[in-house]
């Protein structure tokens, strides 16, 4: 029987990715520590050697994995590892440039990595910066805010001259303003509501808890 021949473009691309191969870990053997140039790590073919690197490969993967998991800096990180003949691959997001940089920190000290490709995606510290201030700004902005209605909405009842006798409680939260306590009539129910509610800023009234006395 005659045996059908691979394709020679399939032979010639295995032929260079052999030599490909070689010509890195020749490379890298040459240097004391074993470690791998960023240029090497971006000549490597993105598949094991063979059967016993593909073994080696997974075991470093999950050395990796278990690191990334125990250490506090990176459990909030979505990080994938991928390793191929001692290269280990990280993809995914990170919360901080700190994070990411302690992802590559950690799969460095697994001793059989020879090199650490890190695409891992993470805000710049001047962002996060920029999120943080404005955050607090936000937040400081809201509270100046929701005490401005709140005054402002108490003195408007005051002045009112159908609720300016009522003892009605008065607290706003994100510009959502709650009305409070018992009040005569239904009629000074809705004017209160009114009231509240044509105060510059107030987003809503609440008036379940402003209830109509029983007589």
């Amino acid at each position: 029987m005659t045996r059908n021949k691979p394709p020679f473009h399939k032979l010639a691309a295995a032929a260079a990715a052999g030599t490909l191969l070689a010509a890195a870990l020749g490379a890298c053997k040459d240097r004391p520590d074993a470690r791998m140039s960023d240029a090497d790590i971006d000549d490597m073919p993105r598949q094991s050697e063979n059967l016993a690197a593909a073994l080696d490969d997974t075991g470093i993967t999950a050395q990796v994995k278990g690191r990334l998991e125990s250490d506090a800096r990176t459990q909030a990180a979505d990080i994938a590892v991928e390793t191929n003949n001692g290269v280990v691959t990280l993809e995914g997001t990170a919360p901080s440039t700190a994070a990411r940089d302690a992802a590559e920190e950690l799969a460095r000290m697994v001793p059989e990595v020879r090199g650490v490709d890190n695409r891992i995606d993470a805000p710049h510290p001047a962002d996060d910066m920029a999120d943080s201030a404005e955050a607090a700004a936000r937040e400081a902005g809201e509270s100046i805010d929701d005490a401005w209605i709140t005054t402002k909405v108490k003195s408007a009842l005051l002045a009112d001259p159908q609720t300016q006798g009522l003892k009605i409680d008065v607290d706003t939260e994100q510009g959502v303003v709650s009305l409070s306590g018992e009040i005569d009539s239904a009629t000074e129910h809705r004017q209160a509501v009114d009231v509240a509610r044509g105060i510059e800023g107030v987003r809503k009234v609440d008036d379940t808890a402003l209830v109509v006395a029983r007589r």
